[in-house]
């Protein structure tokens, strides 16, 4: 299709692959005249005969220096070649144009990321791994998430299909509703309720960013591309599309009743974080770890169990499970990046509603005092 859309290449008469700087040409042609043509003043060219060497597909790599002159003689322009940075720029707003207009990049997921097998949506063998009191937690857990998100799935205020955000302190403020569901939600879970409050408020600001993540595919399937517009705009190009790969691993999964629901269970009821390693602040570390632990291992199992019951063997539960790890630990990294990104913009922190600026490590003098903006969510 090339040679019937552009024709001839006009330097070396090979086949066009497009208009270059100026005139068709084909992609050695293009590529030659770019690293050379700047180089006019800097570097001769010299031609070893008299000038006027044939320039043809089969010898065009004979004399730069003919070549370069007939490249400029059929009216290539070296005004048009950009620099590394205006490349870059172009490429990013290419990027950015093809992700507002909907184009979104088809993530190649690496295929042990994949899960193995769907899980079936069949109780023939939910009495063989799921007791009675395992399938009333599990409707527990359903109805719950169902109680506090159902209704807010069509309130505007936390609707992801709103007007494209250009800071990200109001990107944040836009998500701090669907988070203090979250919260909510965790507040309807028994083990969770236990905790003392000291610790609930560290579980909570140390799970934010995946809590947060997840939040956006368990409410709507599909992102809204004025929503990939302002991950472009606020994370730029790397973190945007790190964003949309978490949340095609996430498609295999929403469509199950519970299993994402039992996951942000697990995830918040771990006594460490990443956010952690780098602090020696002793508050940080959980006043009852043991008592953490036993409430998540209660969801690790009824987890595994589940997923036991939804397998069509036990081999393939192994698979799914392991894939599910995997992914897991693809969404944190994710979380860890954001963290990173946000450190870095402490006017824009200063500007986020309070429960939103809680969600990130400050000073151990305001520490306390900011705090009781997250234990007010937990109580109240």
């Amino acid at each position: 299709m090339a040679d019937k859309s552009h024709g001839q290449c006009l330097v070396c008469d090979g086949v066009a692959i497009g208009i270059n700087f100026g005139v068709p040409t084909c992609m050695p042609c293009k590529a030659f005249f770019r690293r050379n043509a700047t180089r006019l003043g800097i570097q001769q060219f010299i031609c070893k005969r008299d000038g006027d060497c044939l320039v043809s597909y089969k010898r065009r790599r004979s004399c730069n220096c003919c070549r370069l002159a007939k490249c400029f003689r059929v009216g290539m322009d070296k005004s048009l070649i950009l620099s590394d940075e205006e490349r870059e720029a172009r490429n990013k707003l290419v990027e950015m144009n093809r992700l507002k207009r909907g184009k979104i990049p088809k993530l190649q997921c690496i295929k042990w990321m994949q899960p193995p097998y769907v899980l079936r949506m069949t109780i023939s063998k939910s009495s063989q791994y799921l007791s009675s009191s395992d399938q009333t937690l599990l409707s527990n857990i359903f109805h719950a998430h169902e109680t506090v998100f159902s209704i807010k799935k069509n309130d505007s205020s936390i609707c992801i299909s709103t007007p494209e955000h250009i800071s990200l302190h109001d990107y944040a403020n836009q998500i701090s509703h669907g988070f203090q569901n979250s919260i909510e939600y965790l507040k309807c879970i028994p083990e969770f309720a236990r905790i003392n409050t000291d610790d609930k408020i560290r579980l909570v600001k140390n799970h934010f960013g995946i809590v947060a993540n997840m939040n956006g595919p368990i409410m709507q399937s599909t992102v809204p591309n004025n929503v990939i517009t302002t991950w472009m705009t606020i994370f730029g190009a790397e973190i945007t599309h790190a964003h949309l790969k978490s949340n095609q691993l996430l498609q295999a999964y929403i469509f199950d009743p519970v299993l994402l629901k039992i996951i942000v269970i697990i995830l918040v009821l771990s006594s460490g974080s990443p956010r952690n390693l780098s602090t020696t602040d002793i508050d940080q570390i959980c006043d009852e770890p043991l008592t953490i632990f036993a409430a998540q291992n209660v969801y690790v199992e009824l987890l595994w169990r589940y997923i036991l019951s939804r397998s069509a063997s036990e081999q393939n539960a192994v698979k799914f499970y392991s894939r599910l790890i995997t992914c897991i630990l693809y969404w944190k990294k994710l979380s860890a990046c954001v963290d990173e990104y946000v450190d870095n913009l402490a006017s824009e922190l200063k500007q986020m509603n309070p429960l939103m600026q809680d969600m990130w490590p400050k000073p151990a003098e305001v520490e306390d005092i900011t705090d009781i903006n997250v234990a007010k969510k937990i109580i109240i």
